[in-house]
């Protein structure tokens, strides 16, 4: 491969050119692997709607040949997708897109303390863990709202950052200062969406001493992900933990078509 990046590259289905992947971009440069590019990019492509339930993606050939990638890139991508239950693969067919376009909401969920701010209220940042390793800057903090002389601590959040991205960003005090609003003053990264797996964690001690005098519970919520920019260029990995107090809303729509029987 002799180009450092590839944009906006077709991907040929059977016999014609389909330009529904024509904005997929694998970056050399990124120091986010390349499967898991190709993974987000084809993803992205089935949550939108662009391949509909029932239909072919374009073969590990195709991907391949098309972008100059090594069959395993392709393979460790498409492995990503069955897993999360988005394709799978019939004998005969090729790889076929068996999710159904559902549209999740979850209100409130970006940078908190600019939320908090624009509710009236007053953020507090307690920073757990800030150290780099491999590379990267890993940040952990306990995220609260201030109220007289308590704090009611929200969430534990967790965020990988590239330093190769962000030169310097582990000179920042993060008690201080929001991190999205660094991203974007000192590295012009402005993020806009998120891709997130919502599980269940067990209690650990660090999570108990967060929450307490939270009353007990069997396990935690948790949103970890990708959160990504306007180019769906990866801005960082983050795991958010919840605390039992936090409510949160979800709005789902159904995609066209698609409403359950």
């Amino acid at each position: 491969m002799t180009h450092p990046s590839i944009p906006d590259a077709s991907i040929a289905t059977g016999e014609r050119s389909d330009d529904r992947l024509s904005r997929l971009r694998l970056d050399l440069y990124s120091s986010e692997q390349l499967y898991r590019q190709l993974y987000r990019a084809l993803r992205a492509a089935i949550l939108s709607g662009d391949f509909s339930e029932g239909e072919a993606i374009p073969s590990e050939n195709q991907l391949r040949d098309q972008f100059g990638i090594a069959r395993t890139t392709v393979r460790n991508a498409m492995a990503l997708l069955v897993s999360e239950g988005l394709v799978q693969q019939v004998r005969g067919r090729g790889t076929i897109v068996s999710h159904r376009p559902i549209s999740h909401n979850i209100w409130n969920f970006g940078s908190f303390t600019e939320l908090a701010r624009r509710q009236g209220q007053r953020p507090v940042t307690r920073v757990l863990e800030h150290r780099v390793e491999n590379g990267e800057l890993l940040l952990v903090r306990a995220r609260g709202l201030a109220n007289d002389e308590t704090i009611n601590w929200l969430n534990v959040d967790t965020s990988q950052l590239d330093l190769a991205l962000y030169p310097g960003i582990d000179r920042n005090d993060f008690a201080a200062q929001s991190l999205y609003e660094v991203l974007r003053r000192d590295y012009d990264r402005h993020p806009l969406r998120s891709e997130l797996l919502l599980t269940v964690v067990p209690p650990s001690d660090r999570l108990r001493e967060v929450f307490a005098p939270a009353l007990d519970v069997p396990g935690y919520l948790c949103a970890s992900g990708d959160v990504l920019d306007a180019d769906d260029r990866l801005v960082e990995r983050t795991s958010i933990v919840y605390s039992p107090a936090v409510q949160m809303k979800f709005a789902t729509r159904w995609g066209r078509d698609t409403a359950p029987a």
